[in-house]
């Protein structure tokens, strides 16, 4: 009697969809079941979504926070003012940019690798037409021969773990940190700390900590002729919007996953049953595949069963944490007059200390505008500080940026934090690369589960979105011959 209910409910729903009576969406998996379920909403778990639906596999997409994105974030203020609190900019190698394209998202015109710097004390500006009229204020002619001949040892060395993977030589330099292998090249003080602040802010940790070949990885930016980077128009959150709208399954948020079970079926095949925590209120989806796409720090968090291997484990284990910081000054517009170089925006600017990255600001106020956003990515052990008061680390900051523009403090007028986790962004020490056996366990299913984040292939955007993909082609690999 049960079924025969169920039955004639189906095919009223059936005719009432055929009138055009009700709505109905194929791809959407009922309450309770999908076929593959993606836990963490951020831009692994996004793509990986987007990518299973144009394949054809609908997945369900739950998230622990109450908003899409992850570190791709987008905060706005009074008077129209907006400007980013995690992502910041989209290099031209970076596979995202595929898809801002494809969703007809505005991009901001190309910027050059190479910014300001300060080193020394001594603020040079990058204003000049060229990087070599650049490095003409800072450094000897012998000094931009050595670094010039220093980056195409680099772009040898990269391009080879390209090609080749962990060849015998890289996996020598492996073992080294990548503050030893530079100063192996002999090169002077300016030209040595000119690279240590371009590596440091990437990885947000000291370069003494990370393995010379993850070193070189994160310096491709430089290499053979340099890449450009672009900004969204109007913010970042551009692009998550543009995904979740595109997901037509559904999506979850407010769901924090405890525990993830999976077992072997007799025709090979995979079940896997996801418990979260909805509204305080324990619920579970259950489907034949899962994709775990959260923060490498937030895995330990999770009751896997069975549990990841222990190479997985000691892959994620040995990860070196990178840490960030952002802050925000809104500050009176008038301050661009004082900011900018001979009329040029001198921004972002390298410092290795309490300021890290100097973002400042990306457009000249418009003549009306009274306030603007003026930004600084703090990273690395200066983030450390911000377990005191925010009073003492504004303090702190305001008197940093004084040094380098005299009466900036006079022109803030409010102060915002966003802090991150410790282990914002992943990193490998010396010994240990995204290249090695051991973390390429990391890339191989486990009982039906699959791991996705910046951490399986770098610590950027691009090894986020590559590892999205990278699960979605996999997993309709196994799926596409069942119904």
């Amino acid at each position: 009697m049960k079924h025969l209910k169920a039955l004639i409910l189906a095919v009223l729903c059936a005719a009432a969809a055929a009138c055009g009576l009700i709505e109905v969406s194929a791809a959407a998996p009922a309450e309770g079941e999908a076929r593959v379920v993606v836990v963490g909403g951020g831009l692994a778990g996004l793509v990986a979504a987007y990518e299973l639906q144009n394949k054809g596999i609908a997945a369900h997409v739950l998230e622990a926070g109450d908003r899409w994105g992850g570190r791709v974030a987008t905060v706005e203020y009074a008077n129209g003012l907006r400007s980013e609190y995690g992502m910041h900019e989209i290099w031209d190698s970076n596979t995202l940019l595929a898809y801002v394209k494809k969703f007809n998202i505005p991009l901001s015109g190309p910027e050059e690798p190479y910014s300001s710097v300060v080193m020394n004390g001594k603020y040079y500006p990058y204003v000049q037409p060229s990087v070599d009229k650049f490095f003409a204020t800072m450094f000897t002619p012998r000094e931009i021969k050595d670094y010039r001949k220093w980056l195409k040892k680099a772009e040898e060395l990269y391009d080879e773990s390209e090609a080749k993977g962990l060849t015998p030589r890289l996996a020598e330099i492996q073992k080294l940190s990548f503050a030893q292998w530079v100063g192996s090249a002999n090169l002077s003080p300016a030209v040595s700390e000119f690279i240590r602040m371009g590596v440091e802010c990437e990885v947000a940790t000291d370069w003494s900590s990370i393995s010379a070949v993850y070193g070189l990885q994160q310096l491709s930016i430089f290499m053979h002729g340099s890449e450009q980077c672009r900004h969204v128009v109007g913010g970042n959150q551009k692009i998550v919007e543009s995904f979740v709208d595109s997901l037509k399954g559904p999506k979850t948020r407010g769901a924090l996953v405890t525990r993830i079970v999976r077992t072997k079926n007799a025709d090979g095949g995979t079940e896997v049953v996801v418990h979260y925590k909805k509204d305080g209120v324990m619920r579970s989806l259950r489907a034949e595949k899962a994709v775990v796409a959260v923060p490498f720090h937030v895995l330990h968090a999770i009751q896997f069963e069975p549990g990841l291997t222990e190479d997985q484990w000691k892959a994620v284990d040995s990860l070196i944490p990178g840490m960030y910081t952002v802050v925000h000054f809104i500050i009176d517009a008038k301050a661009a007059e004082k900011l900018l170089v001979d009329g040029n925006i001198p921004f972002p600017v390298l410092t290795r200390g309490p300021l890290g990255v100097v973002y400042g600001f990306l457009e000249k106020p418009a003549a009306s505008q009274t306030e603007m956003v003026f930004t600084l990515l703090v990273h690395g052990d200066y983030t450390r500080s911000y377990l005191e008061s925010r009073d003492k680390t504004r303090q702190r900051l305001l008197a940093e940026l004084d040094k380098i523009w005299l009466g900036f403090s006079g022109f803030v007028k409010e102060t915002h934090f966003y802090g991150y986790h410790p282990a914002a962004t992943p990193g490998w020490g010396p010994g240990r690369s995204p290249l090695d056996s051991l973390h390429a366990s990391l890339r191989t299913e486990n009982v039906g589960l699959y791991l996705a984040g910046d951490y399986i292939y770098s610590s950027h955007a691009d090894g986020t979105v590559k590892s999205g993909q990278d699960v979605a082609g996999k997993i309709a690999k196994q799926l596409k011959s069942k119904p």
